[in-house]
Order: C-alpha cells, then sequence, then structure tokens
C-alpha cells in the first residue's frame, strides 16, 4: 500500500466509502509531510440501504453514485499510485456490493478495495497517530462508524489490539430509532445491545490497558460539540448521562442541530449516543479525547509511505510464514526462481507494473501455508486462509488474488477461480499463476539453492499462450523425476488451454 519513493509534489486522494458518509481527501507530498488540498464529505448512509436478506437497495446505490460522481472531478489525472478507495462495513455485508462497485468504478476510473475490519481498525489507528501529538504510553481509539465500530488499544504507531464490532450509528438507527422517535425503552434496547457486543473484547481490552481514550467519527465528534455547547468538550460518563437525560425529555435529536450539526447527523445521534454509553461503561473509560484523525487520514499516510518505514504487508506476511510453520527456505527458493521466470517474461506478457512483481513474490512466500492444515490438498487449504484470514495490510480484493494463485500453484488448473475478476486482471493472474507453478515444480525435491539455469520465452500468437522452458543441452536429459513432473504439467496446462514445451 505504501510508496516511500513518491517524489515530492505528487498529488495524493483517499476515498473512504463509509457505511454512513463518504469522504474524500486531497493532500501535496511535500518535505516529508502531507499538504492538505480538499475535504470533501457527504452522507450517504450506505447501510440504511441494506434488507433483511443483506441486499443494498438501488435508492441507496444511486445515492453513493451521485455522491461519487461529485467527487470524480478530483481524482481526473491521479495514475494508479496516488489514489486509494475503499469501502468499508456496508460494502462488506451486502450481497451485491459486487454491482455497485462496478458502477461505482466506471465513474471514478479507479479500483476501489473493500477492506476488513480489523484493516479499517488499524488504518484508523495510522490516521489517528500521524494526525495528533505525540502521546506517552498507550492510547485507546474507538471510531463510531455507520454499521461498524471499531476498537485498538496502541503503543506508539503500533496498534497491540484491534477489533471492529458490529454496531453502528446507522444499522442501529435502522433498528431501535426507526421512526426518528427516542423513547427510553428503545435507548436501553439500543445500549444492551452494544454492551452485548462489547462481551466480545471488554476482557482483554480492560486487561491490556491505557493511558489516553481518543474518539475518532463523526457521531464522537457531534457529541463532544454538544457536552461543550459549541466547543470540542471531554466526554465522561457524567456528560454523557447529562446528554441521554435531554434526549429522552426531548424525544428526538433535532434540537441539537443549533450547535451545527446536520439533520442527518442529528437522526443518527441516538444510536452513536447509546453506543458511546455502552462502551464508555464496558471498558470503565473515565475521559475520551475527540481528534480528528480517521480510516481516510490512514490511507492517504500510507498511500505517501509516511506512515512507516517497513510495509506493514511485509510484516503481516512474516508472521504468517511464523504462525503456519513455513519452510523459509523453500518458500525463498521458489521465489527466487518465479522472479528470475517473470523478468525473462513481463515484456511480452504485460506483466511489468511493479503491482504484479509484488504479488508472485507474495504468493510465493505463502504457497505452503496450507501444509499446516494437512499435506492432502494443501492448495486448498492455503487459499481458504489467505482470503478469508484478517491479514492487516491487505484489502479483501488483494487478498483473493493472492488465495487463487496459491489454490492454482499445482494439480489440475482450476480455471473456474478466476470467474471472479475482471478479464484483464483474471488474465494477468492466470500467467503469475503459471509462472509459480513452474517454479514450485523445479524445486519440487526441496534443493539448497534455486535452480536459475532455465530460459522461458512466450508465444503470444495463439490463444493456447504457448510457454517454452529451455535447460541447458544435455541437463534434463540427467533428470527423469523432474521429467516427469515436467510431462504431467505440460498435460494439466494443455486441459486450461495453455501449451507448455520444454527441451
Amino acid at each position: 500500500m505504501t510508496d516511500a519513493n513518491l517524489p515530492d509534489g505528487t498529488t495524493l486522494a483517499a476515498l473512504d466509502l463509509g457505511s454512513n458518509s463518504f469522504h474524500l481527501l486531497l493532500a501535496r507530498k511535500m518535505n516529508g509531510e502531507l499538504n492538505l488540498l480538499k475535504r470533501l464529505g457527504e452522507k450517504v448512509q450506505l447501510a440504511a440501504g441494506l434488507d433483511d436478506q443483506g441486499h443494498l437497495s438501488e435508492e441507496a446505490q444511486q445515492r453513493g453514485l451521485a455522491c461519487l460522481q461529485q467527487m470524480a472531478p478530483f481524482l481526473q489525472g491521479l495514475g494508479e499510485q496516488q489514489v486509494k478507495a475503499v469501502g468499508t462495513n456496508a460494502l462488506r455485508a451486502a450481497h451485491n456490493s459486487q454491482e455497485f462497485l462496478e458502477r461505482a468504478e466506471e465513474i471514478l476510473g479507479v479500483p476501489i478495495e473493500i477492506i476488513a475490519g480489523r484493516e479499517e481498525a488499524r488504518l484508523i489507528y495510522t490516521g489517528v497517530v500521524f494526525t495528533s501529538p505525540k502521546i506517552e504510553g498507550r492510547r485507546l481509539v474507538i471510531d463510531i462508524g455507520g454499521g461498524s465500530t471499531e476498537f485498538i488499544i496502541g503503543d506508539g504507531a503500533e496498534p497491540v489490539l484491534m477489533e471492529s464490532l458490529h454496531m453502528g450509528c446507522v444499522s442501529y438507527t435502522s433498528r431501535f430509532f426507526k421512526n426518528g422517535q427516542v423513547s427510553s425503552k428503545a435507548f436501553q434496547q439500543a445500549r444492551l445491545a452494544a454492551l452485548s457486543e462489547l462481551l466480545h473484547i471488554q476482557k482483554s481490552y480492560l486487561g491490556c490497558g491505557w493511558q489516553v481514550a481518543q474518539g475518532s467519527s463523526g457521531s464522537l465528534k457531534a457529541l463532544s460539540l454538544i457536552a461543550g455547547q459549541g466547543e470540542f468538550a471531554t466526554l465522561t460518563p457524567k456528560k454523557l448521562h447529562e446528554l441521554e437525560k435531554e434526549l429522552l425529555k426531548q424525544k428526538s435529536a433535532d434540537h441539537w442541530t443549533v450547535y451545527g450539526l446536520r439533520a442527518d447527523r442529528a437522526k443518527v445521534l441516538p444510536a452513536g449516543l447509546a453506543i458511546a454509553s455502552a462502551f464508555f461503561e464496558a471498558l470503565q473509560i473515565k475521559e475520551m479525547h475527540f481528534v480528528e484523525g480517521a480510516l481516510r487520514e490512514g490511507l492517504l499516510y500510507e498511500l505517501s509511505g509516511l506512515a512507516a518505514d517497513v510495509d506493514i504487508r511485509d510484516r503481516t506476511l512474516n508472521g504468517l510464514q511464523e504462525r503456519f510453520q513455513v519452510d523459509l527456505l523453500q518458500s525463498q527458493l521458489v521465489q527466487d526462481s518465479s522472479l528470475f521466470l517473470l523478468d525473462q517474461v513481463q515484456g511480452a506478457w504485460g506483466l511489468m507494473q511493479p503491482k504484479w512483481r509484488d504479488k508472485l513474490k507474495r504468493a510465493a512466500a505463502l504457497h505452503e501455508i496450507g501444509l499446516s492444515v494437512a499435506h492432502t490438498q494443501y492448495h486448498k487449504h492455503g487459499a481458504y486462509l489467505m482470503q478469508y484470514a484478517d491479514l492487516p495490510g491487505y484489502t479483501r480484493l488483494e487478498q483473493r488474488k493472492l488465495a487463487v494463485l496459491i489454490r492454482t500453484h499445482r494439480r489440475k488448473f482450476a480455471q473456474g477461480d478466476f470467474k471472479s475478476f475482471s478479464p484483464e486482471d483474471a488474465l494477468k493472474l492466470k500467467r503469475l499463476a503459471r509462472l509459480l507453478r513452474i517454479a514450485v515444480l523445479l524445486h519440487h525435491s526441496r534443493p539448497d539453492t534455486p535452480l536459475l539455469n532455465t530460459q522461458l520465452s512466450v508465444n503470444n500468437t495463439t490463444p493456447k499462450e504457448s510457454l517454452h522452458l529451455q535447460f541447458p543441452e544435455g541437463w534434463l536429459a540427467e533428470q527423469p523425476l523432474l521429467q516427469a513432473d515436467l510431462e504431467q504439467e505440460a498435460s494439466w496446462q494443455a486441459q486450461a488451454g495453455f501449451e507448455l514445451t520444454f527441451s
């Protein structure tokens, strides 16, 4: 996600398609800092458009698309390395999210990636850390979103605990305050529902501890302003209780618009207050300070390369290798060999962009993680782990791409696994998969050094995309097991409509 080599003067854009609001930030990288150029935000309330079957309504989609139409002009002229667009809880939950993403990407001209809850939490924490003063000790950061609430405890720039719970100001409004009226019974039901969710994290978070609690989100911003009667005030259990009493007396949050709240924010604020009241009690929070940083700032700082010295994805990859006891020597051999093969065909196959090299390298490093589950069909186990684990630094789309490479690195070449990608991405991923298969095959005997004595050539003039693997003269004749493996591989590739020859 990061690129520390982006030159000064580069314009960057972060687009957060949240469950309540869409936010766009534009900034310019200058002298190791980000200078904000433009900030746009619009209430869309995607989460309110989710029906009982988990489908996003056409009306909600149209609200989102209309908002993106307004934001799209600000992205014109920006390259792929300059823009990051992500979707959060509502798009994670919607069964038809792909339908919306295709329409949205056509408007924006950039890909949109759905991120997991814990990845959202990590990026929120990054946004808070890099836009607020340094503190001593640990901090607790909480962000109430439209469909989920993120909880992070971190030490310095490093998150220690991260969680995303299924409770948000829009989803709870639809569930408990649908008619806009607030009763004591409905408020307590919302609060108890939030307390029930918090049971999952209460013990571990209290055990970890923190020195400072910070709130990041529109709901906590609004509550802070109301508590301070138009000025930002520290939130405390006493002030939240006072707001609750006032809300129940008025039976709606409409009167709070005098503090500058928009009507659509006031509508979801009772749910936000119920959630805040619950986590103040469950986590025994004494006071909380509002901070401006959030997900979109985290995206910008990671995009710029200013957020960390090390790509978080590398740390995650190393953690996976350790957790699933990957043979590091074999992993490195396959990485070296697959990249060696890529260097020979990347021009002919349109794989010159660094992102394709990166995907091949990471898939090669993790291709054996499924062995920790079982040797039989370990490629399938590995693909499942890669696709469904919460992996910091990786979007869901990135995980799916790595999963399909791991799934197809051996045995039959399953063409159907590529159908969920765009035609261009599917083609590139199939090409990477073929390179990874050959690299794995060449190191089937698990040697001590990489096999780099091969020449690979490609013929794109036929639909079979013929590959020819050339070994030093006479060498292959002395490797009967490898020759048998290559013959089997040629057969599997032929079944998939490809051609592999060797000599």
